[in-house]
């Protein structure tokens, strides 16, 4: 006759494991209501509503508005004089030839090539400001996706804590039934009991961690913070066929920082080229007309220039200020440049990693584990071997199958980088 305690663990390891398959179809996250949460949805609405967005198309459309400012050349001066009587007020004063009404007028004229060197440095500022507007859509785009794939890491998380907590009320469950007919230590139970806790705090963890990804996704799309999230969809393994090569080019062809970086030297340049220009004097060209009492109206005509006397202390110092901002220009290119590979390359390989290490949960470790735990049930419902090597089983299955989960979000995540990087469609 069968034991009431072999009897217990037939029935538990039927349970356990065929409870799991039930427990996902009643799993409350994966309930049509309410509605998954679509990544195209969220990344289209920050990209409509996000603030730091909208922000950098105003700054452009500023810029912009600076590049005929630039061109433009100083504005005209009128100047209105009278020399003669004050009582009655503004009367010439007969028989002097001191006494008159005067109307001036002046404009000064930049030397050749100034106003078009001002021009274009205003165009390359205006250039290098729209890049911000990419940068900030790329970027958004990937703080959204790599938070939409926390969530479903963490989602999946709760989920397999869920599930794992049947599982294990019913390991320690036959655990009181094996200590209440003295084939376990009571040392059993409470381990048990102590795994229960764990996952209840790991579970509490998760949830406060959701509400914190709630708080961001929503932050990005501009809308209040407590605004509640609904589970998201199921996500799926994208695949990579670029090599890092091809990567690293389609950055440097197309990345937005190095790109301003780029049109920044260009306007340094530029700014070397009016420095210089800056040498040669500017000229005004004036027109006066006088009235007399008496007397004939005169007209006059006059010429100025500018003479760059401190050209040692001022000219000359503002080119050399100009050469250093340039160097300066280039070496931050350099850099960028530099830090862009780097970014590629760190982004590839956590990629290339997190695939492996899928394919290591999937192929391997998973079942491997699974038919570890199912062994050790067996051994433990003969005796074979303790509540503690069971535990320990139960344990790892748990854990990798968080990591599966886990890995899947972060090779998503760092695919939603490199897009970021590259401007690349890869997350799929």
């Amino acid at each position: 006759m069968i034991s009431k305690t072999r009897l217990a663990l037939f029935l538990f390891a039927i349970l356990a494991w065929g409870g799991r398959t039930s427990a996902r179809a009643e799993d409350p996250k994966t309930d049509p209501s309410p509605p998954p949460v679509r990544l195209a949805d969220v990344v289209r609405e920050a990209l409509d509503r996000n603030p730091e967005i909208q922000e950098a198309r105003r700054n452009v459309d500023a810029r912009r508005a600076r590049i005929p400012q630039a061109k433009a050349w100083p504005d005209p001066t009128v100047t209105l004089g009278y020399g003669g009587n004050l009582l009655p007020p503004y009367t010439l004063m007969r028989g002097d030839p001191s006494s008159q009404r005067q109307f001036m007028a002046e404009q000064t004229i930049p030397y050749p090539g100034k106003t078009r060197l001002r021009g274009q440095i205003a165009a390359r500022e205006a250039e290098a400001e729209a890049t911000t507007i990419e940068e900030a859509s790329r970027r958004i785009t990937a703080e959204v996706k790599q938070t939409y794939f926390d969530l479903y890491s963490t989602d999946r998380a709760l989920a397999t804590i869920l599930l794992d907590r049947q599982v294990l009320q019913k390991l320690a469950k036959v655990a009181e039934i094996r200590y209440s007919v003295g084939k376990a230590a009571q040392q059993d139970v409470i381990q048990a009991q102590l795994e229960l806790s764990r996952l209840t705090e790991r579970q509490t963890m998760l949830e406060q961690t959701r509400q914190t990804l709630e708080a961001q996704l929503n932050s990005l799309r501009d809308l209040p913070v407590d605004s509640p999230v609904g589970p998201v969809e199921e996500i799926r393994q994208s695949a990579l066929p670029q090599t890092m090569e091809e990567l690293q080019s389609a950055a440097v062809a197309s990345f937005p920082v190095l790109k301003r970086r780029q049109l920044t030297t260009e306007r340094e340049q530029l700014a070397v080229n009016l420095a210089r220009r800056e040498v040669r004097p500017d000229f005004s060209v004036g027109y006066t007309y006088m009235q007399r009492d008496g007397m004939p109206d005169m007209y006059g005509i006059t010429f100025s220039t500018s003479l760059p006397i401190f050209r040692r202390s001022k000219q000359d110092q503002a080119i050399r200020e100009a050469a250093y901002s340039l160097e300066a220009s280039r070496r931050g290119e350099a850099n960028q440049l530099t830090l862009l590979r780097y970014r590629v390359k760190q982004d590839f390989l956590e990629a290339q990693a997190a695939a492996r290490l899928l394919g290591l949960y999937g192929q391997a470790l998973v079942p491997q584990s699974k038919l570890a735990l199912e062994s050790s049930l067996a051994s433990y419902e003969t005796g074979a071997i303790d509540f503690q090597a069971v535990l320990g089983n139960f344990t790892t299955v748990f854990e990798y199958e968080l990591n599966v989960h886990q890995q899947l979000a972060t090779h998503e995540k760092a695919l939603a980088r490199l897009e970021e990087l590259t401007g690349l469609e890869l997350v799929r």
